[in-house]
């Protein structure tokens, strides 16, 4: 995969990004996951309550859970709304930003989990922390299931290029790495402290023409490929 580094320095900002991601013609699938731990941390919002009940209900019934564990289960389908929700939360800098945080950190602390080192957005992509609190994920159609009037823009981007194109795989993109860094140090002052990036499989000028297009809509300056 390669990343793309979006202008996007507020939370704001962030939040105009993904909605613009999430709504293009392009997109076939969307899978955004929240980890337990977001829920309880926010449960004091009633978007929040009934997932953090959930599972507390959960390790009743299974007293054995291991709730540090990968197990998929424990990072639930979440919608946009959701996650943005979630980031305005954490990244507010007010009096309910360092509430957050703090249960956030609490929460994260009490289960056992390992606080990661790195400076927010750069954790290492082929290591990446455990737990990714926050999943961003988003499946764009393959290029054989492209119509001609529809998605003109790719279809002629990629012609242009002139790039090798596996026509009938689908393009996968990934959201940044989220973790306890990104959520509790990641904002300061109301800025991002890093670069907000996507990576996206190839082909590159498709997965170009697509970014392009939603920095557009979300009012940022054209990404830059890294």
């Amino acid at each position: 995969m390669l990343a793309w580094t979006f202008e996007a320095r507020t939370p704001d900002q962030v939040a105009s990004l993904l909605r613009a991601l999430g709504r293009h013609r392009y997109v076939r699938e969307i899978d955004h996951r929240i980890h337990w731990a977001i829920d309880a941390a926010l449960a004091n919002d009633p978007r929040f309550l009934p997932h953090a009940f959930g599972h507390r209900q959960r390790l009743e019934r299974e007293p054995g859970l291991d709730v540090l564990s990968r197990d998929p289960s424990l990072w639930r389908p979440a919608s946009i709304d959701e996650v943005i929700a979630a980031l305005m939360a954490f990244w507010d800098p007010g009096f309910n930003g360092i509430v957050a945080r703090a249960q956030l950190h609490s929460i994260l602390d009490a289960a056992g989990f390992e606080f990661p080192e790195h400076e927010p957005f750069d954790s290492d992509p082929d290591d990446p922390p455990h737990p990714e609190l926050i999943e961003l994920n988003w499946v764009l159609y393959p290029v054989d299931e492209l119509d001609a009037e529809r998605h003109q823009g790719a279809i002629q981007a990629m012609a242009e290029a002139g790039e090798e194109v596996d026509v009938s795989a689908p393009v996968c993109q990934e959201g940044p790495c989220l973790s306890a860094i990104e959520l509790l140090h990641g904002v300061d002052q109301g800025e991002l402290v890093g670069d907000f990036y996507v990576w996206s499989e190839e082909p590159v000028s498709y997965a170009d023409y697509v970014f392009r297009g939603a920095a557009k809509v979300a009012g940022l300056a054209e990404p830059e490929q890294g």
